[in-house]
């Protein structure tokens, strides 16, 4: 929760802090490719030390990290500067969030409770905190909002220290590669198309008449929206059906891009946040749920640590893929070509119910 809160509040001003620091919008895209990178190289590696050192362990320094990351912004004032420093968030961040998610599923494993409930459970109260906290940092200072951000990182890091698991020998062998696989080929695709319309997404709605503060508020729609449906996902997981949500979040999400494209109305505009919310929230907690139900325990951070890499390895893919089809084809086509990719993406998982 401390992770998201803090995430969720200075995530959003950071483009502008970029930009009117550097007078470049070259920057804000450099330093946010940074970040991505920074965590696509390290979630694995992150994941292998939670297994060998416990997961509490990780996160502090994680939380550790962000809250270096966060000072050294609030004095940057070169592009190298906020690159290196993005660079260093992403590594931070990735290091909370791998170690927590196989936490959870430690915790859940040794209390006898549902893995893939306790997961949705946990990625529920994040987004509830990240849109809380973006929410109530509008309207305040780039400085404040950093601020709060260190704070809540340097009181999560001691309270990081009190989860003592770690990666043990599990009684019952691993699933089979095969299953592996397609669990990270399948979120490595899913995320691509979903960041590829999600990272131009502002820009078109500016395009077709929308203000910025109406992105605002469809976002934050989109955001306490996942919250009711993160459980879901982590429930369909624990009863075997990971297939049919992600099946379910594929087809949610193409539908959610062809109204994009087809009928941006407002009345049709807040009915496809809502089922983008259910699209976002049963890909994350049932992808993230497998990965733990996947994963022997004694391996569980690396697993996860993949999962994510995966996912990373798509939102690069998506960002870097989208900016140049969009000047190439347009955005309404870009985001028509996302919504086609998807539905064969969902008819495509049918099968392998």
């Amino acid at each position: 929760m401390l992770l998201f809160a803090a995430r969720g509040s200075y995530l959003p001003v950071l483009p502008l802090l970029i930009a009117s620091s550097t007078g470049s919008y070259a920057a804000v895209g450099l330093a946010g490719a940074a970040s991505t990178l920074a965590q696509l190289v390290s979630q694995y590696a992150l994941g292998v030390l939670s297994d060998a050192v416990g997961r509490g362990a990780v996160a502090a320094l994680g939380f550790a990290l962000l809250a270096a990351s966060l000072h050294g912004l609030q004095l940057a004032c070169s592009a190298a500067q906020f690159v290196g420093l993005r660079a260093l968030e992403g590594v931070a961040s990735a290091a909370v969030y791998t170690s927590a998610a196989a936490a959870v599923g430690d915790a859940a494993s040794a209390l006898g409770v549902s893995v893939g409930l306790a997961t949705g459970a946990a990625r529920m109260l994040g987004s509830a905190s990240f849109a809380t906290a973006s929410l109530l940092s509008r309207g305040t200072s780039v400085g404040s909002v950093l601020r709060l951000a260190l704070l809540l990182c340097l009181a999560a890091a001691p309270l990081s220290l009190a989860v003592k698991g770690r990666g043990a020998r599990s009684p019952h062998p691993p699933t089979g590669p095969v299953e592996r696989a397609r669990l990270l080929a399948a979120s490595a695709a899913w995320s691509a198309a979903f960041m590829a319309v999600t990272s131009i997404w502002p820009n078109y709605m500016v395009s077709v008449g929308y203000s910025s503060d109406d992105v605002y508020l469809l976002w934050a729609v989109a955001a306490y929206g996942e919250v009711p449906f993160m459980v879901l996902g982590g429930h369909l997981a624990d009863r075997g059906r990971a297939v049919e949500a992600f099946t379910a979040s594929s087809a949610a999400l193409a539908a959610t891009f062809a109204v994009y494209a087809a009928a941006p109305r407002w009345d049709f505009l807040l009915a496809a946040q809502l089922l983008r919310s259910l699209a976002f929230a049963l890909f994350e907690s049932s992808t993230l749920a497998q990965a733990n139900l996947l994963a022997d325990s004694a391996a569980r951070g690396r697993f996860v640590g993949l999962r994510n890499t995966a996912v990373a390895a798509g939102w690069a893919l998506g960002f870097t893929l989208g900016g140049f089809a969009a000047d190439a084809v347009g955005l309404r086509t870009l985001i028509a070509a996302s919504s086609a990719s998807l539905a064969v993406l969902a008819a495509a998982s049918l099968k392998l119910r």
